[in-house]
C-alpha cells in the first residue's frame, strides 16, 4: 500500500497531465494556428478555485482565447481562468513615475490587459490598459 500522502502527489500530477491535454486539445480543435507554436504550463489556487494558465511563448496583442476553448476549461469546474502572457511583456510608467515592466494578463472573461493593476482603466467589461480599443474588440471578443 502507498503512502497517502504519495498517493495524493501521484493522483494531482495525473489530473494536471490531463488537464494540460484537454487544453491542448481544446486548442487543436478551435486554434489550430495557435495550438502549433503553444507552450504552456498551468497552476491553480484552492481558495477562488481557479486555474493559472501560464502561456511561455510569445502570442502578441491584442490576442485572446476564443470562447469555445474558454468554455472548455470552464467546463473542468473551474470558477474563474486567469491567462498569462509570461512573454509579452512590455515596460509601464506607473502613477510615481518609476517603470516596471509586466506581463500581459487575462482575468476571468475581462479583455487582456497588463498585470499591473496601477495602469488599470475600468470599463464596463472589466479593466483594461491603454491599448485597448473597444470597437475592435467588441467585433472580435465581445461575450
Amino acid at each position: 500500500m502507498k503512502n497517502p500522502l504519495a498517493q495524493k502527489l501521484h493522483d494531482g500530477l495525473r489530473a494536471k497531465d490531463t488537464i494540460e491535454e484537454l487544453i491542448d486539445e481544446a486548442f487543436e480543435k478551435y486554434e489550430p494556428n495557435i495550438y502549433k507554436t503553444l507552450e504552456f504550463h498551468i497552476d491553480s489556487d484552492e481558495y477562488d478555485n481557479s486555474i493559472e494558465i501560464y502561456i511561455e511563448n510569445s502570442i502578441p496583442y491584442p490576442y485572446e482565447p476564443c470562447e469555445e476553448i474558454r468554455e472548455e476549461i470552464y467546463k473542468m469546474g473551474f470558477s474563474i481562468v486567469f491567462w498569462n502572457f509570461t512573454k509579452d511583456v512590455g515596460n509601464v510608467i506607473v502613477k510615481e513615475g518609476s517603470v516596471v515592466s509586466s506581463y500581459d494578463e487575462i482575468r476571468g472573461w475581462e479583455p487582456r490587459h497588463i498585470k499591473d493593476s496601477k495602469v488599470w482603466v475600468p470599463c464596463k467589461y472589466g479593466y483594461v490598459d491603454h491599448r485597448w480599443d473597444q470597437k475592435e474588440w467588441e467585433k472580435n471578443y465581445k461575450r
